[in-house]
């Protein structure tokens, strides 16, 4: 072997290990559970901003994905039924992190997100909450204290997952 495909090799291998290291526990976020949630303003996808004071009072759903996340595509779903059971009662925002705004935007439209979304531009409150990868996913309540923080697929708590929504009420 070459050199040359040595390199080619390991380089794929690093970026396969990147995009398939958001669905593991190793990037579990610095924002602890029993932490006050930092405030941050967010440019909607809408045209609006969303800041995380206006939620005071209100169980709140951040989760950080990015459109080339198999496991934020896996997360989608359950977020969306949980969205439809909740929506009056907890407010769910997602957060586009690691991504390009437009594959972000395209992500939203494909599964019809039915909640507020933005991008995080240069991940600036991905850094602040620690976010290291997607999907990432924190349970806030009414007092803004972090309750639960959740780092991987969804998908894989599928049992567990509505009592941790339900947590919030």
């Amino acid at each position: 072997m070459s050199l040359t495909s040595f390199f080619k090799g390991l380089g794929v291998a690093l970026l396969l290990a990147s995009v398939l290291g958001g669905c593991n526990e190793s990037g579990k976020p610095l924002l602890q559970v029993g932490e006050k949630a930092p405030d941050f303003t967010l440019q909607l996808i809408s045209g609006s901003q969303a800041t995380l004071s206006q939620y005071s009072g209100k169980g709140l759903v951040v989760t950080f994905m990015a459109s080339w996340c198999p496991c934020s595509n896996e997360s989608m779903p359950l977020m969306k039924k949980a969205f439809e059971k909740h929506n009056s009662d907890i407010a769910f925002l997602m957060i586009g992190i690691q991504d390009s705004e437009s594959k972000f935007d395209g992500f939203i439209k494909k599964w019809e997100v039915p909640f507020a979304a933005g991008f995080d531009d240069g991940d600036q409150i991905a850094k602040v909450y620690g976010v290291r990868s997607p999907p990432t996913t924190f349970f806030i309540g009414r007092d803004g204290i972090v309750k639960r923080a959740f780092y991987g697929n969804i998908k894989e708590q599928e049992d567990q997952f509505p009592g941790w929504i339900e947590e919030l009420l």
